[in-house]
């Protein structure tokens, strides 16, 4: 019996940014030198949390100067922004699992700036747990962090339903035993959680 969906966050419950083009803009590069450098560094940030590290790194590769520190500050501030965008249909299949009472947690690979910003939304009200990669030191896919989540949540395995975007978090999952599904919009997340017996 399920007890327990786990949602990832970006490209899941939070539409794809679009601050990519105004985060170049910041660092005075072009944008798809900006973008290959974002996610060149993005796993190790999610993971580490510093963001002084991060954008220098990411300027660095993109052929920008040193950030100094208000920019750092505002280019976090944008970028976890353009992070923070619901989809409408993912919103409404949360109120309805939270309102047959199933519960509800989050695991994220996000930097804790991140986290302090997702705590604080309206909608995260129908979560009883947020984790992000950034507060554990850990990160999906490594089976430990699922291991984490299922401490966390009190749970078996088997109790738990999985949704991301990432074959390889999704991977990850199924072998510690949570369902996973690979995550391909709101309608077909309704389906697979419907094949597990949920009333959604």
């Amino acid at each position: 019996m399920i007890k327990w969906v786990v949602f990832d966050l970006g490209d899941v419950v939070l539409r794809a940014t679009t601050a990519f083009g105004p985060l170049a803009e910041l660092l005075t590069v072009a944008p798809d030198a900006f973008t290959a450098a974002y996610f060149e560094h993005r796993r190790a940030y999610d993971l580490h949390t510093d963001p002084a590290i991060f954008f220098t790194d990411v300027a660095r590769s993109s052929g920008a100067g040193r950030p100094d520190a208000a920019l750092i500050a505002e280019l976090v501030r944008i970028d976890d922004l353009g992070w923070s965008v619901t989809d409408p249909d993912m919103l409404r299949l949360i109120e309805e699992l939270h309102a047959a009472r199933i519960s509800l947690a989050v695991l994220s690979n996000a930097p804790s700036s991140m986290g302090r910003l997702i705590e604080v939304q309206p909608w995260v009200g129908p979560f009883q747990h947020l984790l992000f990669s950034g507060d554990l030191g850990l990160m999906k896919p490594d089976a430990e962090i699922y291991r984490r989540l299922l401490a966390q949540l009190a749970v078996h395995a088997d109790e738990v339903a999985f949704l991301d975007d990432r074959p390889d978090n999704i991977n990850g999952a199924i072998g510690v035993g949570i369902h996973g599904f690979v995550f391909k919009g709101a309608t077909a997340a309704r389906a697979d959680l419907r094949g597990l017996g949920l009333p959604v």
